[in-house]
């Protein structure tokens, strides 16, 4: 099981007729709970799904058709609200397992994202040239399916950093959601190290680096505005086992180096500062051998 809060502290400049100064602070908490089930000592069975919420507080007193105090479990003009985010099942098969012992661990997986029931329903960038309305940009979904692709390699070694690894994931749209959508193709590259630290409780220091590109997403076949993006997450954590399993607690900082992390208008000047923090626990399994 995985939680995790996203803190976006944003501002951008006066937009249209309003004259005045846009931000706010777009929450987004998470949690996510996942299933591994091994089909065959090569091959497993990995399924999870995204509950949740964002939430915008919106820090301006003038009101807005673009902004305002909201969450993502209400239904408004252009977005189903739901607690329901995407889900994915991804089937992996294990080219090389070291298992407990020192060696590599390398595997290959494919999968498909369900979307979930929180979705927008229209363009809120009213790109086909339609009066603006009030209207919300953010959702938990895309709202379409998706194919996944990934590989992970992770190294075990008898001195620090004991472990070193990373993972590449691709996902692709299969096609437009019903409302028209077409979310952006999104490639992740992710890098780690743990440093063992050998106490009572055989914790570890994990550093990391993540390096995450989404391609250009369309409305209706017109290119959405900012959603071609590259961002660097450097990030920290803490792993810590207990009787009934393993927790880990990491911070990540995103740097967006182009695009954008909250949606706008259009090509205009803005700010925005991004904090993640993530509670993971990962259950021992109760299965014996015989």
């Amino acid at each position: 099981v995985q939680s995790s809060i996203t803190t976006i502290d944003w501002w951008h400049e006066a937009l249209g007729t309003e004259q005045f100064e846009h931000s706010g602070l777009l929450n987004t908490y998470l949690l996510q709970p996942k299933l591994v089930y091994g089909i065959s000592q090569k091959l497993n069975l990995a399924f999870n799904v995204n509950f949740g919420l964002r939430q915008m507080h919106w820090n301006v007193s003038d009101e807005s058709i673009h902004h305002r105090d909201e969450t993502t479990l209400s239904n408004f003009r252009n977005a189903i609200g739901s607690i329901l985010g995407d889900s994915k099942i991804i089937v992996r098969y294990l080219i090389n397992e070291a298992g407990s012992e020192l060696g590599k661990r390398f595997y290959l997986g494919t999968g498909l994202v369900i979307p979930g029931s929180s979705v927008l329903t229209s363009d809120p960038f009213f790109l086909d040239g339609e009066l603006f309305k009030s209207h919300r940009h953010f959702s938990l979904s895309s709202g379409a399916y998706k194919g996944i692709i990934e590989g992970q390699l992770f190294v075990k070694r008898n001195i620090n950093p004991v472990f070193l690894g990373g993972f590449i994931i691709v996902e692709h749209p299969f096609s437009k959601s019903k409302y028209g959508y077409l979310p952006s193709t999104m490639g992740t590259i992710s890098l780690s190290a743990s440093f063992m630290r050998y106490d009572q409780l055989m914790s570890s220091y994990d550093i990391g680096i993540m390096l995450a590109y989404s391609s250009m997403a369309k409305w209706n076949d017109i290119s959405e505005p900012n959603s071609e993006s590259f961002a660097i997450s450097p990030s920290i954590g803490y792993l810590f086992n207990t009787n009934f399993g393993a927790v880990s607690i990491n911070i990540q900082k995103p740097l967006m180096i182009f695009g954008a992390f909250v949606d706008n208008e259009g090509d205009i000047d803005q700010q925005s500062n991004v904090w993640q923090i993530s509670l993971a626990l990962r259950l021992k399994s109760q299965i014996k051998e015989k």
